[in-house]
């Protein structure tokens, strides 16, 4: 199958003198010369093998051919027109779609505030939430379900890249009017001593405190152990006990009703991620949304 060399510029010079009736109009609509036009309708013509126009020294008539074709080449020059002003809108954010993967503690915790914001911003941009448990954040990026995902993978992928979002730390996190919340810091051997909420093993959390307290020849028998990071801070809301948990947590959770108070002796960090496909570009929409989640996050109050 062959096709036909032929250029938007050529299009456009066809189509303007085949409207304007004139070589000299067209080339002032285009702001070309007319030696200019000339010779792109001659190259339509040679790349077509058809005369589009019969010339004389005075006039210019529109061949068979020509009135056969201009309602292709205008279709055409609307359709890529179409295409470029749909190509700004997703650039501008007019307009675009941003699938979003979180674990169900990011989207409750950090994600609203983001997703009010984003919206304001952005109104013609439709962002689909992704719930996903953490084996899941690496698997639906490198898989394209979502275009990128937030929370802590649980190790390292050659298919994806990982921004920090947080630089945070394993925190105890209690009530505000606890004897706890005034201090500076809590030493991770104090924690079996009080009543303590976590999550059952099998979470990369809960291996990091086993791993965490197992070095400092301590055992770990919680109060009560849980699936999801939100039912833990709910017991620790009530009451309950405390819980070891990464510091964002508390944010924005139970009308700031909970303190977190870094763990020390030793400090153990646990950074939430920004998670992309590797090698892959993130569309002007997912861009915006990761700057406007940044923006929120440095607007927080961080642990004591």
């Amino acid at each position: 199958m062959s096709y036909m060399n032929l250029n938007l510029r050529q299009l456009q010079a066809f189509v303007a003198v085949y409207r304007l009736g004139s070589l000299t109009r067209a080339a002032e609509q285009m702001f070309l010369t007319q030696p200019a036009v000339s010779v792109l309708i001659r190259q339509l013509e040679d790349s077509a093998g058809v005369r589009l126009f019969d010339r004389t020294t005075r006039s210019l008539h529109p061949t068979a051919a020509a009135h056969e074709s201009i309602a292709k080449a205008e279709r055409i020059l609307e359709d890529l027109e179409q295409l470029a002003a749909g190509f700004k809108d997703v650039a501008t954010r007019r307009r675009g779609r941003v699938d979003v993967g979180a674990t169900p503690a990011v989207a409750s915790v950090l994600l609203p505030p983001a997703l009010m914001e984003f919206r304001r911003r952005f109104p013609q941009v439709d962002v689909t939430l992704h719930d996903l448990a953490p084996e899941q954040l690496v698997a639906s990026v490198a898989g394209n379900a979502v275009e990128f995902s937030i929370g802590t993978p649980e190790g390292p992928s050659p298919e994806v890249d990982l921004a920090t979002l947080i630089e945070d730390r394993m925190c105890v996190v209690c009530l505000r009017d606890s004897p706890l919340a005034r201090r500076r810091g809590v030493a991770w051997s104090e924690i079996a001593s009080h009543p303590t909420v976590t999550v059952r093993k099998g979470s990369g959390i809960r291996t990091l405190i086993d791993d965490t307290l197992g070095r400092l020849g301590l055992s770990f028998e919680p109060t009560y152990e849980v699936s999801y990071l939100a039912t833990a801070l709910s017991l620790t809301f009530h009451g309950l006990g405390i819980s070891v948990l990464p510091a964002y947590l508390t944010r924005y959770f139970h009308g700031g009703r909970l303190a977190a108070i870094r763990l020390v002796n030793p400090v153990v960090t646990r950074n939430l991620c920004v998670v992309t496909r590797r090698g892959a570009s993130v569309s002007p929409a997912a861009q915006s949304f990761i700057e406007v989640l940044r923006s929120q996050i440095r607007g927080r109050p961080r642990a004591r």
